[in-house]
């Protein structure tokens, strides 16, 4: 964690103790929250997006016939049969 210095007006201040005193949070760890909030939120949506927009990229391939089966397929743990195979002989 490292220190830092910052000015604040008198009614961010005010607010700060106000909330402090409400939340029993210090207000190192409000101004952490709130800064939390406000720049990491934005890599978060961001995230978010990206997410949104991979959303059912697979729908229409036309190069695999059941989408579903070809990623169960490829979930299988084929671990046992590789354990059996070693075993069998």
């Amino acid at each position: 964690m490292k220190r830092s210095q910052v000015y604040l007006l008198d009614n961010q201040w005010q607010k700060l103790v106000t909330l402090s005193k409400q939340t029993g949070q210090s207000v190192a760890q409000l101004v952490r929250v709130a800064i939390d909030k406000v720049y990491i939120k934005k890599n978060n949506i961001n995230f978010e997006l990206a997410l949104r927009k991979g959303f059912g990229i697979w729908e229409n391939r036309i190069d695999i016939e059941n989408t579903d089966k070809y990623v169960r397929n490829l979930r299988i743990d084929k671990r046992i049969n590789r354990l059996y195979d070693r075993h069998s002989d």
